[in-house]
């Protein structure tokens, strides 16, 4: 499978995806309140993009990595980032031109901090000379863009007829009071109004400024594996979402598995 991206960002282009997975509250009768039963799992994705034209990219490149996290826990998530990118530019042997991230489960308030977090960490993956064979001593700086993915929202949108709006819509008249945002309604029930999903920019380099970032968000929600048609997320955090919610119902929490040796490999769908 393949679709046509944007022409207009640089490549390789690495795409990344973050999710956290929090396992349901129980009940705790000595303790008379609801606990968390295991601790949450954060899941990062990691894919490459070597060519506008899908028919280049054949092999499947996404690298994958888990992280157990206290119950709850959200945020810090740099480190981990920081070594799930240097890994798949390892296992891939790619030194990037260009790197989007989709942070999903950030809310309005903690946008600002976890990017702060987040961002100096993937950029000194991306930047690291000497982690690619035959690349340049000197690593220029890699262009970045840093979106977050805000599902469970209230917003919802009709047409003047009264209609929920169709497949693919996409509304960019209502802006945060401080960041870029957009809203795309990616799918279209028949029988009830669709929930669209909020794109909030939180940074975006000046060599990026060119690049649609709706069109690639529209693009990359066709590029779900498997899936006949548009999902509301970009593919690669709705596979994050997919591996975290994977790891956080396994007995160890996704301990044993071996990411490096499933490179290549969309092993949890």
């Amino acid at each position: 499978w393949g679709v046509p991206t944007p022409k207009e960002f640089p490549l390789p282009a690495v795409f990344v995806g973050v999710d956290v997975f929090h396992a349901p509250r129980k009940f705790d009768p000595k303790e008379g309140k609801r606990k968390a039963g295991k601790e949450s799992i954060a899941a990062i994705i990691v894919q490459i993009l070597r060519s506008h034209n899908p028919a280049e990219n054949s092999l499947v490149e996404i690298y994958c990595e888990t992280e157990s996290r206290a119950a709850g826990k959200e945020m810090e998530l740099g480190p981990a980032m920081n070594r799930a990118v240097s890994n798949a530019l390892k296992a891939f042997k790619v030194a990037p031109s260009s790197c989007y991230i989709w942070r999903d489960g950030v809310g309005d308030n903690s946008i600002e901090q976890v990017s702060q977090q987040e961002i100096p960490a993937v950029r000194q993956a991306l930047s690291n000379p000497g982690q690619v064979v035959g690349a340049k001593t000197k690593a220029a700086n890699v262009p970045l863009s840093y979106i977050v993915c805000q599902k469970r929202i209230a917003t919802k949108f009709l047409t003047l007829q009264g209609d929920a709006i169709p497949c693919g819509g996409l509304i960019t008249d209502i802006q945060g009071p401080q960041y870029k945002t957009f809203y795309i309604n990616g799918t279209s029930p028949p029988f009830s109004t669709p929930k669209p999903v909020r794109f909030v920019m939180a940074h975006n380099d000046p060599p990026l400024y060119g690049v649609s970032p709706s069109k690639l968000a529209w693009a990359l929600c066709h590029d779900y594996p498997n899936w006949a048609g548009p999902i509301k997320l970009p593919a690669p955090v709705q596979m994050a979402h997919k591996l975290a919610e994977l790891a956080g119902e396994m007995g160890d929490c996704g301990d044993t598995i071996n990411h490096k040796k499933f490179a290549g490999k969309i092993h949890f769908l």
